[in-house]
């Protein structure tokens, strides 16, 4: 295993821990709070199974933020998640990855460590946004889910879809509580969009029933996924709204669904290349 560091100051603390018999990397990693990924890193370890008894390891302090790691061969940015102990979506972001599939031998990639200076999932939002959804107090209990949609069109923007749904009849305008967008039109890639009914906590009109209206939280994505998946900024986005909305509403992973679910024969939205089970993975990690 191929393994560069970045080395900054105040990154190294002063300790060094020699194994003990018995003693498992995953155990002296949980002893000093720290992933087992980057005591590899650190220490240039490639099976972690091997450990021997009186070898130093060099223990990364609490200022550790980040290795930078060189892909060999074999490699995927999942399996490099799992051995650092991050999210890909957080892979992703840090090192600015548009298709996680096509990662190559010999990148580097820069690895934020767990319980160095790492990043909650909540950094996935801008500090706009942040700021925005701060300065709303969601009804309490009344969100029960968070229900995803797609445009079903290739580019549109949330304020074109207010005005169509405005004269379909909704008195409210826009349907839906929030809306990603994927770079068409005004709007950048992964930006998202605050709608009038989640800033004055009013009923969604996503739905077919008025009890899931009443209930659940719209969100839809700029695009149609019956022809391609949406795009990186997009689920980072999702996964980072999601999140933030599951925290302050109190809304459980598992209430965190798709239109087509909720309405099996009435629509396909969002569509066949849009994963629920990817997303829940990356909100339940």
């Amino acid at each position: 295993m191929i393994l560069a560091l970045v080395i900054g100051e105040a990154m190294w603390a002063q300790v060094v821990h020699q194994v003990r018999p018995n003693e498992t990397l995953g155990g002296i990693a949980r002893k000093y709070g720290v992933s087992v990924g980057a005591l590899q890193a650190f220490n240039g370890i490639a099976n972690p199974n091997l450990l021997f008894v009186g070898k130093k390891l060099k223990i990364p302090s609490s200022q550790a933020s980040e290795v930078s790691y060189v892909v060999k061969k074999g490699d995927s940015l999942g399996s490099i998640a799992s051995r650092f102990g991050v999210k890909v979506s957080t892979l992703t972001l840090v090192n600015k990855i548009t298709r996680p599939d096509l990662i190559r031998v010999g990148q580097k990639l820069i690895v934020p460590l767990k319980g160095g200076n790492l990043k909650p999932a909540s950094s996935l939002l801008s500090s706009t946004v942040k700021r925005s959804l701060d300065g709303i107090r969601p009804k309490s209990g009344k969100w029960k889910r968070i229900v995803i949609h797609h445009s079903a069109t290739p580019t549109d923007d949330a304020m074109n879809m207010h005005r169509v749904h405005k004269a379909r009849g909704m008195k409210n305008g826009l349907a839906y509580h929030f809306v990603i967008s994927n770079g068409s039109r005004k709007a950048s890639d992964g930006e998202i969009f605050m709608g009038g009914r989640w800033k004055d906590q009013l009923d969604g009109g996503h739905m077919k029933s008025l009890t899931y209206n009443r209930t659940s939280i719209g969100i839809c994505l700029i695009g149609n996924f019956e022809l391609r998946a949406p795009t990186t900024q997009q689920m980072n986005s999702l996964e980072g709204l999601c999140e933030y909305l599951m925290k302050r509403c109190g809304i459980r992973v598992d209430q965190v669904t798709t239109h087509k679910i909720l309405h099996r024969n009435h629509t396909k939205c969002p569509g066949k290349y849009f994963s629920l089970p990817s997303l829940v993975k990356r909100i339940s990690s």
